[in-house]
């Protein structure tokens, strides 16, 4: 893992929690949606057993949710707390806004009031700062 996928892993899981939410909601339109026949004497008895399978796979969802949610917050505290230390408050104010705000380089580099270079200048330098133990990746 480099210093960038330690960073990138708070970010990561909330990109992930958010397409799962998307998921939820999706579920949860399909549990309550009415419909109505126009049928009186067609009787389908298969309705319930949709219905059921759907709230059951909505209730596993929301666990799934939760249990990302758990490991969301602590890889927020990691890399939250990796940032602390770096030395210079310039760097850790740009690796915040970019791995825990989630902030474009365009975005960093206004906020910041820095040309779009520099901004990737002072990445560079502030990861250098980071003190983090990256293992080696064997090369293969």
């Amino acid at each position: 893992m480099t210093k960038k996928e330690f960073l990138r892993q708070y970010l990561d899981l909330s990109r992930e929690i958010d397409a799962k939410l998307e998921e939820v909601s999706r579920y949860r339109a399909l549990a309550t949606k009415v419909t109505q026949s126009l049928a009186p004497d067609k009787v389908q008895c298969s309705q319930g057993n949709k219905m059921e399978a759907i709230i059951a796979k909505l209730v596993d969802l929301e666990r799934e949710v939760d249990a990302e949610i758990d490991r969301m917050t602590e890889a927020k505290k990691t890399v939250a707390a990796a940032i602390s230390q770096v030395p210079d408050s310039r760097y850790r104010t740009l690796l915040c806004l970019r791995y825990i705000c989630g902030k474009t380089w365009e975005e960093i580099a206004v906020e910041m009031n820095y040309t779009y270079r520099w901004v990737a200048r002072m990445h560079g330098r502030a990861l250098a700062q980071l003190a983090i133990e990256v293992p080696i990746q064997p090369v293969l």
